[in-house]
């Protein structure tokens, strides 16, 4: 035992720190990802750098870093605006650091620069990846193919409760001059930092449990910085806001730049004000569309009964003819049984006249009671022969009545006033109930006005 070098701990490490010293005097660029990050009361930033195997996502290295407060103040915000995001875990940075090692705390990167040029191409490069992947499984358009209603009324929203975009937005819709009136609920969320992602994305996941409730999806965040914006390039914001089953439309609320989440999302608007104008919008266009619907509809139905009546008007045109016609042709035919019968009762009058005389000629002898007794005969044949002609005029009187009451009931007026209409059906006279069809519609003519019906039900029985 006492032949074998021994060192102490203590000597250890401080061999490691020679080594350290000799591999790494100086300052060295080193690039990792942020798996944690905390500011000290005192103003120091303390971080953990991974670097992770590409294939397994899995950390294959670890360090402890330090920015000291005098460095992280002119660090920070220069790095913030420059990269247009927050120093914050899940992002890659270049930094600029020495190696140290100390006996006690062990292997640390003190860190006296962080390059922001690096973190916004490697952030454009995952945005730039997120889109291929969302392309590549067919997601990217899938919520623009959803149908916006023709009145998006009942609206969910997405925001922090105390955005001032949310108040704006709520105030534009509730206060809007054409009085249209708006259901809305607001499903609170973080919309910025660490734990916006998971917080949008269990709020999607509460309007979808009652999805039947809703017509649209509001995402709004109002003012702030662009580097609040982070979380609106998530794959997994983005993939969920996709394959929504009902329209969302976002309201960021900055002008230039284009999230990953506005492009997936069916609308996007500028600004919270902006989507309540889109949405109070999509109410006027549906207003002046029902407007231009009801007085083509109120063209047309008036087209249809002017066509009516001049079919009407043509019909009677044709009847009143021929009412005169039969009427004359009845009046004929009655004169001409007046005119034959006189004829008739003229001649047997005549030729029993001469029997009479001849008779008389003949027996003048006759007592007056057999003269009497024919002339009785003689009366009671003119009387049989009176009544017979009244009886065949009565006759074709009352068949001339009988001609005119026809007529009279086959007048399309008179027939509409027993309780009959006329149905037509693109202007022609419906027969049969086979000539119609469910949901066609028909014009109907009474007596005292005319009205468009549209078939609900057919019985053909």
């Amino acid at each position: 035992m006492n032949n074998k070098q021994t060192l102490s701990l203590y000597e250890v490490t401080q061999k490691i720190i020679d080594a350290i010293d000799s591999e790494f005097p100086g300052l060295l660029w080193v690039i990792g990802e942020i798996s944690e990050i905390k500011e000290n009361i005192s103003g120091h930033c303390y971080l953990e750098l991974v670097e992770k195997d590409k294939k397994t996502e899995q950390p294959k290295a670890k360090a402890r870093g330090t920015i000291w407060a005098r460095n992280y103040r002119m660090i920070r915000p220069f790095f913030e605006r420059a990269a247009g995001r927050k120093l914050s875990s899940g992002i890659k940075v270049l930094v600029q650091c020495t190696v140290n090692y100390h006996p006690i705390y062990g292997f640390s990167l003190n860190i006296v620069d962080i390059d922001p040029t690096f973190t916004i191409g490697d952030i454009e490069m995952q945005r730039q990846e997120t889109i291929n992947k969302l392309i590549a499984e067919g997601v990217m358009d899938m919520n623009k193919q959803t149908l916006m209603p023709i009145l998006p009324k009942r609206i969910a929203v997405i925001s922090s409760p105390t955005a001032a975009g949310f108040e704006d937005f709520t105030n534009q819709l509730e206060n809007n001059p054409y009085g249209y009136a708006f259901h809305i609920k607001l499903f609170n969320a973080v919309m910025q930092g660490d734990k916006a992602e998971n917080s949008i994305i269990q709020a999607l996941d509460r309007i979808h449990e009652s999805i039947d409730n809703w017509d649209v999806v509001i995402i709004i965040r109002g003012g702030g910085s662009q580097i609040d914006l982070g979380c609106f390039d998530s794959y997994n914001i983005a993939n969920n806001i996709a394959q929504f089953p009902i329209p969302i439309i976002t309201g960021i609320g900055h002008e230039k730049d284009v999230t990953i989440a506005d492009m997936v999302a069916h609308s996007k608007q500028k600004t919270p004000t902006a989507v309540a104008e889109f949405l109070i919008a999509q109410f006027i266009n549906a207003e002046n569309w029902l407007e231009e619907a009801n007085n083509d509809f109120t063209d047309a139905v008036n087209q249809k009964i002017q066509s009516n009546v001049d079919t009407l008007n043509r019909i009677g045109n044709q009847l009143v003819p021929l009412v005169i016609k039969t009427t004359q042709a009845a009046s004929g035919r009655l004169q001409k049984t007046l005119h034959l019968g006189q004829d008739i009762t003229s001649k047997y009058i005549t030729k029993h006249n001469i029997i009479l005389h001849k008779k008389g000629n003949q027996i003048n002898t006759q007592s007056i009671v057999i003269r009497n007794k024919e002339l009785a005969k003689l009366d009671q044949h003119k009387k049989l022969i009176t009544s017979k002609i009244r009886g065949k005029v009565t006759n074709e009187h009352n068949n001339l009545l009988h001609v005119e009451k026809n007529i009279a009931a086959i007048d399309p007026i008179n027939v509409l006033k027993r309780g009959y209409s006329i149905t037509t059906q693109n202007g022609k006279l419906v027969k049969s109930a086979n000539e119609l069809a469910a949901g066609s519609k028909v014009k109907t003519v009474l007596s005292t006005g005319k009205f468009t019906s549209i078939i609900d039900k057919i019985n053909r029985e």
